[in-house]
């Protein structure tokens, strides 16, 4: 749904080129692929090479993140 929302904002809702829409689908597609296949074989190659202290590190800094990201939604409303 955010992508409908982000292409009727950038006014590609009305796509009169036959074809248009499927390179369109198909461009997203593509490109949500390769940020998934980039990103889970750089956590591959690099999970391996860190010490187990810096992976618990990561763990504490992304959880950190995730809740002052929860504490800025739940004070905005």
């Amino acid at each position: 749904m955010s992508f409908v929302a982000i292409f009727a904002a950038a006014g590609l809702g009305d796509l009169a080129v036959p074809g248009q829409a499927a390179a369109l689908i198909f461009g997203v597609f593509a490109g949500s692929a390769l940020w998934w296949l980039l990103l889970s074989g750089g956590v591959a190659l690099i999970r391996d090479r860190l010490p187990h202290g810096a992976l618990a590190l990561v763990d504490w800094l992304s959880a950190a993140i995730l809740a002052g990201f929860a504490l800025v939604v739940l004070s905005a409303q």
